[in-house]
């Protein structure tokens, strides 16, 4: 066996290779041309920071010598240093998934204070104001540009990435669309596609609801399963994963280990019933005859069962299923 692939087995209480490793970036695609782009773009913002560190060295030094006096040049280089620490290393957090905004956010107050310093050198003359002005803004543009490359990329290869709703939909469906966007947010369903399949599961399981309990009642009539149901099926969808769209048997085999509900018959249905269903239909096929909807419902009821006429369509489905959707 080579040696590369031989899978190294964790000791208990060893931290795993993903828990340490950061995400596969270079997997994605695109990854050579990127990092071609990035070893040509990372000198030249080291050498935007550096002109822009010696364009304010001067003022700098000058503005501190009162305080500082021989030593007054240790404050534009240290400020200048410590920016690009900040920098650095806000970057690097973003890369490794773990980013921490009070790097940025120290990072851009010491670069402000650089501007204000040399503004107030300029002595409010405009075209050294902008000129001061120029190489900083500059500077930190790049710097934004390149933490949300990083921040785009590292959430396609970790599942983070959250695709955007098509500006049409918002349009034409302003309300469904926010109730769309709120639930991909709220149970992170992360592509469009997946977010637009679980819309239409939640669409048939309330249709269902609302055939079987009323339009509006089923919201306090239905039972308390199959409403809990209902409210599980974000989670249930999250947990399966959203990269792809859920097949049918995934999603009944969640159902299944996540709501009673699932694993067993319906809430109004129970095996008494459904062999007596099945018995009557049995005697129906030997017989050569069908029963429409009230004989069916007449027979069930000599034999001591009490059901809704609403539900005799659905129970006849189900007797005659060999593997009802509940058990398939």
């Amino acid at each position: 066996m080579n040696p590369a692939q031989t899978q190294h087995k964790s000791e208990p209480g060893e931290p795993q290779q993903s828990d340490l490793a950061p995400p596969a970036l270079l997997a994605q695609p695109h990854a050579e041309a990127i990092k071609a782009v990035a070893a040509i773009v990372a000198p030249l913002v080291l050498a935007l920071a550096v002109l822009g560190g010696v364009g304010s060295f001067a003022t700098v030094r000058t503005m501190a010598e009162p305080w500082f006096g021989d030593l007054a040049w240790i404050v534009p280089v240290g400020m200048d240093v410590g920016i690009l620490i900040l920098l650095t290393w806000d970057l690097l957090m973003e890369y490794v998934g773990l980013p921490w905004p009070v790097l940025r956010w120290v990072a851009w107050a010491y670069i402000s204070g650089t501007v204000v310093v040399n503004l107030v050198a300029a002595h409010g003359d405009l075209a050294g104001s902008v000129m001061h002005a120029a190489m900083p803004i500059l500077f930190i543009t790049v710097v934004e540009g390149v933490r949300h490359l990083i921040r785009q990329w590292v959430g396609l290869a970790t599942g983070r990435h959250m695709e955007k709703i098509p500006k049409p939909r918002w349009l034409l469906a302003p309300i469904s669309t926010a109730l769309l966007w709120r639930r991909m947010v709220l149970w992170h369903i992360t592509t469009y596609d997946s977010a637009l399949d679980l819309e239409h599961r939640h669409l048939l399981a309330v249709s269902r609801l609302q055939r079987e309990h009323g339009r509006l009642a089923w919201r306090w009539r239905a039972p308390l399963d199959e409403r809990a149901a209902l409210r599980r099926l974000p989670a249930d969808f999250a947990h399966l994963g959203s990269a792809a769209p859920v097949s049918d048997e995934d999603w009944r085999q969640s159902a299944r280990s996540t709501s009673s509900v699932a694993s067993a018959l319906p809430s109004w249905l129970d095996e008494k019933l459904l062999d007596a269903a099945k018995q009557i239909l049995s005697e129906e096929e030997l017989d050569g005859v069908r029963l429409n909807r009230t004989a069916f419902g007449r027979r069930l009821r000599e034999l001591g069962f009490s059901i809704a006429n609403d539900r005799l369509t659905e129970l006849r489905a189900a007797a005659t299923q060999p593997s009802p959707e509940w058990e398939s």
